[in-house]
């Protein structure tokens, strides 16, 4: 009994994340609670805890639920970008199945759905068509500020 309290717990926190990331507003909500079932792929990061690194072979992608990311790049590492609630991470590597081309560090605690494609795979044919359209929307919009910034020669 006291483990479905935990479950449903857990189901419960993060339906109420998935509610505040606008990553996921193209969701219903019945689509959210099955996205929710998977509530151990939410996981927490603490300051400076390192999503990926440069160069990993990590087949995953991550949606940045909460806290805020760096994106850092080289050795020296320089910083390319810093990200929030609701943007995504690594999903070149996941769809090229390329190395990762940066490494991401939390900057604060921070929290992401990690996703995979064993993952992906359980999800529901409209979930996983939703899901897609969101990190296809969400990659053009990357692409149209980079070359706003390159024409701008802020590159």
């Amino acid at each position: 009994m006291a483990k479905n309290k935990t479950l449903t717990k857990a189901k419960a926190k993060a339906m109420e994340i998935l509610d505040k990331v606008s990553f996921f507003d193209d969701l219903s909500q019945a689509d959210k609670s099955v996205l929710a079932e998977f509530h151990w792929c939410f996981i927490v990061y603490e300051p400076h805890d390192v999503l990926t690194d440069e160069d990993s072979l990590d087949k995953r992608f991550f949606i940045l639920l909460s806290g805020g990311v760096s994106v850092l790049k080289g050795s020296p590492a320089q910083l390319l970008t810093q990200l929030k609630p609701g943007e995504i991470i690594g999903e070149i590597s996941f769809l090229t199945n390329e190395p990762r081309t940066a490494s991401v560090i939390a900057n604060t605690q921070s929290s992401a759905l990690v996703i995979d494609q064993e993952l992906l795979d359980e999800l529901p044919v409209e979930i996983r068509e939703r899901l897609k359209d969101q990190i296809i929307l969400r990659m053009a919009q990357r692409l149209n500020r980079m070359n706003n910034r390159f024409a701008l020669g802020h590159l």
